[in-house]
C-alpha cells in the first residue's frame, strides 16, 4: 500500500490499515527504526480503556477460574490428609 508524503511531511494512514489496527482519531503512533526497517505501533487515545476491553470476553470468567483452582487445591489437600491419616480440618467433613 502506498501513501504520499506532503510537503509538510504528513501522510494519510490507509483506511484498510486503520480499520485492521483499530486506529482512531486522537490516538498516537509510536515509531521505531530497527535494522533499517520502520516499525509503527498504534497507541490508542485511552490506552487504559483499550486494555480493559481485552478482559471483556464473556467466555472467560476470572471468578470461575479462581473457584476451580481452589477446588483443585482442596481436593489435593483432602487427598494428602487421607494419605497421611490426618483428621479433616474443623468445619470440613
Amino acid at each position: 500500500m502506498l501513501s504520499k508524503i506532503s510537503v509538510r511531511w504528513q501522510t494519510v494512514i490507509p483506511r484498510e490499515i486503520r480499520e485492521a489496527m483499530g486506529i482512531e482519531p486522537e490516538g498516537s503512533l509510536d515509531w521505531e527504526i530497527k535494522d533499517g526497517v520502520i516499525h509503527v505501533y498504534p497507541i490508542p487515545a485511552d490506552p487504559v480503556a483499550a486494555v480493559m476491553g481485552m478482559f471483556r470476553d464473556d467466555s472467560f470468567s476470572w471468578n470461575d477460574e479462581l473457584l476451580e483452582d481452589r477446588r483443585r487445591d482442596r481436593e489435593h489437600d483432602e487427598e494428602q490428609e487421607r494419605r497421611w491419616g490426618i483428621p479433616p480440618a474443623p468445619g470440613r467433613k
